[in-house]
């Protein structure tokens, strides 16, 4: 399974140079493109969590894709206007 969410250049978070990476396979691309797509019909303020296992539901991956990325636990995707 790939799915992660990464922070690249942590170190840099407190000058807010970093930068997030969406690392995602296919089969898992496609199943969030259908939970995306059930979002954008639900009223504003709803919203998804994905979380690694340690987490929680497990649908993000523990394991880093990019040399020296942070791994993200817990992604939370919420409609707003």
């Amino acid at each position: 399974m790939t799915f992660s969410v990464e922070i690249a250049d942590a170190e840099k978070i407190a000058t807010s140079s970093h930068h997030v990476e969406i690392h995602i396979d296919k089969s898992n691309l496609k199943d969030l493109i259908i939970q995306l797509t059930r979002l954008s019909e639900m009223p504003l303020g709803e919203h998804l969590h994905f979380m690694s296992g340690s987490w929680g539901l497990g649908d993000l991956s523990e394991i880093s894709q990019g040399e020296g990325n942070l791994i993200t636990h817990h992604l939370k995707i919420i409609i707003s206007e």
